[in-house]
């Protein structure tokens, strides 16, 4: 995986750390080959590369994204959660009530979200009162879909690979227990 790793980079890895869309199979592999391809790797991946507590790798990718000199990042990285847990949703992680509820209660807390929580509790209170229609969740799905489209296209395309790590990580998981 080619990425630049500046501080976006890690306030993304944060944040797909915080919607728990990645957790320490998905990173380690990847930390290893920045570190052995690498000259100078930067100092959080190699924080990173020995952590499994997800709230330590939180700590260590934000502490890096937010330390000085400040950046300034686009409010369309609390989109980007947003898009984390579509994805979550999609992979069979989370129910969609729960994806309603989690993304509500992400953008009240930050207020940054191009949605307001209401659009995410209204959906939810519908969900709920059809009773959990299947049909209501597929057509409440299209409309998130075309909302957070390129938020949920960015998270695709950053944690695919990502994919590949965890399976490699399993992989090698199972070579040694044989």
């Amino acid at each position: 995986m080619i990425v630049e790793l500046n501080r976006q980079f890690a306030r993304k890895i944060g944040i797909m750390l915080e919607s728990k869309l990645i957790w320490y199979k998905h990173y380690f592999i990847f930390c290893d080959e920045v570190i052995e391809n690498m000259d100078r790797p930067p100092y959080w991946i190699i924080e990173l590369a020995i952590k499994k507590y997800i709230g330590d790798a939180i700590t260590i990718a934000n502490t890096y994204a937010f330390s000085e000199p400040f950046e300034t990042f686009p409010n369309s990285l609390y989109d980007f959660h947003v898009g984390c847990l579509f994805l979550r949703y999609e992979r069979k992680e989370l129910s969609w009530a729960s994806f309603l509820k989690e993304s509500g209660d992400f953008a009240d807390g930050y207020q940054l979200v191009k949605r307001e929580c209401e659009f995410f509790y209204y959906k939810l209170s519908d969900y709920e009162e059809s009773e959990y229609s299947i049909d209501l969740e597929i057509k409440q799905a299209e409309i998130i879909k075309k909302e957070f489209k390129n938020e949920i296209h960015e998270v695709r395309n950053i944690y695919a690979p990502f994919v590949d790590y965890f399976r490699k990580y399993v992989s090698s998981q199972n070579n040694k227990l044989n």
